[in-house]
């Protein structure tokens, strides 16, 4: 009897560990390979993942954030959160920021978000182990003299994105998107 469950435990465990293939649409594969070729394309962010600090995680959440968020995610849908990009520039990048600075910023400022509106530097791309598209590259904000972020952005087969922004000034916070028209 022992043997029976084992036999079935194991076949049981190789069946749902089996990988799962991804089917994506002929649109999606079409757009995914033209960005890849350094097409222009935006992506509306849809969440914000800020990085958990004993400062953030004090705060009352329920005061700050709207119903359904926490405090490590946050739902930006709705928000304006735009990036355009073009392959030596970005010609709109404007995403709202939750997190601690690590610098002051300038006094009276209305800008407490991530705005970039430049040349990028430092520009790499790659392909991901599992044949997605990566690019990297350092570009200056937009309303400040002194602080730049370097930008990691995945481009998944599904057209969904990933970015992770690293500041000079702002602790790091990963955004995740999608590719619009």
């Amino acid at each position: 009897m022992k043997r029976v469950l084992y036999f079935l435990f194991v076949i049981v465990l190789i069946t749902s560990c089996a990988s799962t293939k991804e089917n994506y649409t002929a649109v999606q594969l079409k757009k995914f390979n033209e960005i890849v070729e350094g097409k222009p394309f935006r992506i509306d962010s849809r969440k914000a993942f800020p990085r958990i600090t004993a400062a953030l995680n004090s705060l009352p959440a329920n005061v700050l954030l709207p119903n359904g968020n926490t405090i490590n995610m946050i739902d930006i849908t709705g928000h304006g959160s735009v990036f355009k990009f073009n392959k030596d520039s970005i010609t709109k990048g404007n995403l709202p920021y939750y997190g601690e600075r690590q610098f002051a910023g300038n006094y009276n400022s209305t800008n407490i978000g991530i705005e970039f509106d430049a040349k990028i530097t430092n520009y790499k791309t790659s392909k991901t182990k599992r044949d997605n598209h990566q690019i990297k590259f350092t570009i200056r904000d937009k309303n400040s003299n002194t602080e730049s972020y370097d930008v990691t952005l995945v481009i998944y087969k599904n057209l969904k994105t990933k970015m992770d922004i690293n500041s000079t000034h702002r602790f790091p916070i990963q955004y995740s998107g999608v590719i619009t028209e």
